[in-house]
């Protein structure tokens, strides 16, 4: 089992012009080449909506804020009920109308619903954000409008979601769906490698400008390093075909947290297990 091992999704295979950019970069100045990479890895891409995620909208209020630990607007939606309140947290290139088949049932079924498009991302404005900015800010929300009786997650959003209870976020239920990233180092390393660059140098200059910019090392917000402490029920739901998010990663959270529950999927890859309805019948049943 070796869940260091990063898959990297179609949508980063970089145009030729920006790899070469890079290597100019590189040739030239290596502190202007790891800001340039930085700013890159910051950088989420904003993908078009499908036409199913469409009553998510209607069916939802919506709200732009300033949020106060990241400066930067983010859109809120909101499903007010009289049942225990519920946090949607996405993934990294995500939205939260992703969540629109879990959210539709858990709704009808009388769970306030509160999710958040993460900055850079959906209907929030463009801007760059990482993981330090987005736990803070899942911090914010549970603070300004919880508490919650679970929070649920997408990928990247569980990695920051984990960190948040890490510093003191609380929840009685945690969910977890296609957990993304298990250690930072090798993240680093895999995104420096699609621009043909040297892996390990690279990811060390790119740790030494995080922590000169947030003060602490990205390692220290790597689920390897406090997994085991994490000892709220959780449910983790990972599918056996993921090709972005590796089951190994699943497989030794479980190990790890002391009340998981792992639930296997087939066929539904990264994002269509989203959508799937024993999915979210099974996350209902969990909650």
């Amino acid at each position: 089992m070796e869940p260091e091992k990063v898959s990297v999704a179609a949508h980063y295979r970089l145009p030729w012009l920006l790899t070469s950019f890079a290597k100019l970069l590189d040739f030239c100045s290596k502190g202007l080449a790891t800001r340039f990479l930085w700013r890159i890895f910051c950088g989420p891409i904003k993908f078009k909506t499908p036409s199913r995620e469409a009553e998510f909208y209607k069916k939802t209020e919506q709200e732009k804020i300033q949020a106060k630990s990241t400066n930067k607007e983010i859109m809120l939606y909101r499903i007010p009920n009289d049942g225990k309140k519920l946090l949607f947290v996405h993934g990294w290139n995500g939205r939260s109308s992703q969540f629109f088949r879990i959210i539709e049932l858990l709704s009808d079924n009388g769970y306030d619903i509160t999710a958040f498009d993460l900055p850079g991302h959906g209907r929030s404005t463009r801007s760059t954000t990482n993981l330090p900015e987005i736990t803070d800010l899942i911090s914010e929300v549970t603070k300004s409008r919880g508490p919650y009786h679970a929070i649920l997650c997408h990928s990247f959003g569980g990695v920051a979601a984990l960190n948040a209870v890490r510093l003191g976020a609380t929840f009685e239920k945690l969910v977890l769906i296609s957990p993304g990233v298990y250690e930072i180092k090798p993240m680093f390393k895999t995104f420096v490698g699609l621009f043909g660059l040297d892996e390990e140098y690279y990811a060390d200059r790119l740790f030494d400008l995080a922590e000169s910019l947030y003060g602490s090392s990205p390692g220290e917000f790597g689920l390897d390093r406090f997994s085991k402490q994490i000892g709220m029920d959780t449910l983790i739901v990972h599918c056996e075909d993921d090709k972005e998010a590796l089951k190994e990663i699943a497989i030794t959270l479980h190990g790890d947290m002391k009340n998981s529950v792992l639930y296997m999927t087939e066929g539904l890859g990264h994002r269509r297990i989203l959508r799937d309805q024993k999915v979210a019948e099974k996350v209902m049943n969990f909650l």
